[in-house]
């Protein structure tokens, strides 16, 4: 039987994040070039300044779902122009990251985020400060400022690390013997520069970028922290072209590293089967032998489910062959892979032994690569043109994933109350509705219930028996897939070999639902509403809107709309108003508060086997 294995962390003895640094001058005209350059580097962090995004562009379609991006675009609040400028800093999804907001932030083109890197937290800062305003102290000093609340979200062993073009041109930089980076004798230090300077030096943070541009000037500063040890470099491979005046950098932050086996899906290193390839000859053969008694012989329903699932999962692992894994990107081939991969190698070997070489060896393959995967891109964005009318569905999937993001965002502020994660969005998002269209205190609301003379509808399971019959008749209304839940066995089998699965299942249901337990191992699962195998206890509850639409017999999304047009048509004729609001609860089944529903079944005198089989 396969079961979730958990292992302790093991701490490598010390690793690197990787950051990339770069001024792009825009990329308003360059969204395709830094898309295919996310989708082939390995950065754990890009940062970019002078971006000249603006509210119209997605960050979607500028990294996909690769990065979480943060950003601060241009606007009226922090810039008497409404063009260019902008900050931004997109973090790999391998990493949790969460905003970080600081008084100044609006007024000031800067972003700060907040990063877990295996067992460390790094602090990023990123920062634009504009030739037309790098000469004003007190704009410097509100920076100050902000960098200095950001220390003030971090620990003792957090780092801190801040990038950003500071457009103080007469500050110059030398790398001394020790490899620190100091100031020249040939700097000039203004009252601006004094008051970076000296605030960076009261928060301990030190410049670390010593590289001049083409007019032997550094614009792009990079400071860290007394406990962030970085080492900055020109970048061999840049993600976009070279700007004359800010080489792109390579960023090194040495972090102690954490490398686990993921506990929460015992099957996600198992192989990919080919359910498609499934002998169900064979598996009828094999299941005509198996002695279901045994399941009987469970001390509880646990072992039960367990038992079974672990039956079937060792003929799949032992019968069924593997296929390949799909490719990503979408538009990727073995031979692209290939490249990549070389790539990685040669990017690998020079961060080692940084030599001539090894660059020109790295700079060829990340050539070919791109050169090859913008080919490939381009051929790929044709054919979703093309495929429009013969096949809508995968063109609005691909233009889904430019615009639509798949996951509740971490950052969600209301009033003085921010979100840091999405379990936190999702309880700020109930609360917030709960306060505007639910006023009566949940004390008045059971109150009322209480005195109604409204009569409860009961649903019984005190004695409830699941025959073979019923697992038949719901095996034959499952969706036919080859794809597979989290228990690795797909729909499919039981669609195609419900008589000989009928009796065992019948058995670990009726075992369940009498001992108000539900199987530990089916509470792993990929939720979708299956109305029609609920139709008896529907029926039974009669607190169901006749306004609703959604998961009810005969009624669906025409008929909501019809019943709206209606509505609408009927108050035209009547001159009066409609007003309507919208809201799209995604998921409600799985984020619906399980206290509040287990309150209201309570009140309708459900039984406490169901309410603990809940």
């Amino acid at each position: 039987m396969l079961q979730p294995v958990t292992v302790a962390p093991v701490l490598a003895p010390t690793d690197c994040v990787w950051i990339y640094y770069q001024n792009v001058r825009g990329v308003r005209t360059k969204i395709d070039d830094l898309l295919l350059a996310a989708t082939d580097s390995n950065y754990d962090v890009i940062i970019l300044t002078e971006t000249g995004l603006s509210d119209c562009i997605d960050s979607l379609q500028i990294f996909g779902s690769s990065y979480n991006v943060f950003r601060c675009d241009r606007s009226r609040i922090n810039s008497n122009k409404t063009t260019s400028g902008g900050v931004l800093i997109a973090v790999h999804h391998r990493h949790t990251s969460t905003l970080v907001r600081t008084r100044h932030g609006e007024i000031l083109e800067q972003v700060f985020v907040k990063a877990m890197v295996g067992c460390n937290r790094l602090l990023i800062g990123a920062v634009y400060i504009p030739p037309d305003r790098s000469r004003d102290p007190q704009l410097m000093d509100e920076h100050v400022t902000s960098v200095n609340e950001l220390c003030d979200h971090a620990s003792f062993a957090d780092q801190v690390l801040i990038c950003g073009d500071y457009n103080q041109p007469r500050l110059q930089w030398c790398e001394s013997t020790d490899g620190k980076v100091l100031l020249a004798d040939t700097s000039v230090i203004s009252s601006t520069s004094a008051t970076l300077l000296d605030g960076m030096e009261y928060l301990h943070m030190t410049q670390a970028n010593w590289h001049r541009n083409e007019y032997d000037h550094t614009l792009d500063l990079v400071f860290c922290s007394s406990n962030c040890n970085t080492t900055v470099d020109i970048a061999a491979a840049p993600l976009l072209p070279i700007d004359p005046p800010h080489p792109p950098l390579e960023i090194s932050v040495t972090v102690q590293q954490t490398s686990r086996v993921d506990d929460r899906n015992p099957f996600c290193n198992e192989r990919i089967l080919n359910f498609g390839k499934i002998n169900y000859g064979e598996l009828r053969g094999y299941l005509s032998t198996v002695d279901w008694d045994c399941l009987n012989a469970c001390q509880n329903v646990n072992d039960m489910a367990a038992s079974f699932c672990s039956i079937i999962q060792q003929w799949l692992q032992m019968n069924v062959p593997s296929k390949r894994r799909p490719f990503s990107p979408a538009w990727g081939n073995p031979l692209l892979r290939e490249l990549k991969l070389e790539r990685n190698a040669c990017q690998r070997k020079h961060r080692v032994l940084r030599s001539s070489d090894s660059k020109i060896g790295f700079q060829r393959a990340s050539k070919a690569y791109r050169k090859l995967n913008s080919a490939y891109y381009k051929a790929y964005v044709m054919k979703m043109q093309f495929n429009l009318r013969r096949n809508p569905k995968s063109f609005w999937k691909f233009v889904n994933s430019k615009r639509k993001y798949s996951t509740v965002p971490c950052n969600v502020v209301l009033d003085d109350v921010e979100a840091k994660s999405s379990a936190e969005s999702c309880e700020l998002f109930a609360n917030f509705f709960a306060s505007v269209f639910d006023e009566t205190p949940a004390s008045e609301l059971e109150a009322e219930s209480a005195a109604s003379d409204v009569p409860m509808d009961c649903i019984n399971l005190t004695s409830f028996v699941v025959t073979p019959a019923m697992v038949i008749s719901a095996a034959k209304k499952l969706k036919i897939s080859n794809s597979s839940g989290p228990d690795g066995i797909p729909s499919v089998m039981f669609c195609r070999c419900a008589f000989d699965f009928a009796a065992p299942l019948a058995a670990i249901f009726t075992r369940s639902l009498n001992d108000g337990v539900f199987p530990e191992v089916w509470k792993q699962s990929f939720m979708f509403p299956a109305s029609n195998l609920a139709t008896r206890e529907t029926q039974s509850i009669s607190y169901i809107s006749n306004d609703q639409h959604g998961f009810m017999p005969g009624r669906s999304v025409t008929t909501n709309l019809l019943d709206f047009t209606s509505t609408c048509i009927t108050a035209m004729e009547n001159k009066t108003q409609v007003d309507v609001i919208y809201t799209d609860l995604k998921a409600a089944f799985d984020k619906i508060d399980h206290n509040i529903l287990l309150a209201k079944l309570s009140r309708l005198e459900s039984s406490s086997r169901l309410l603990s089989w809940i």
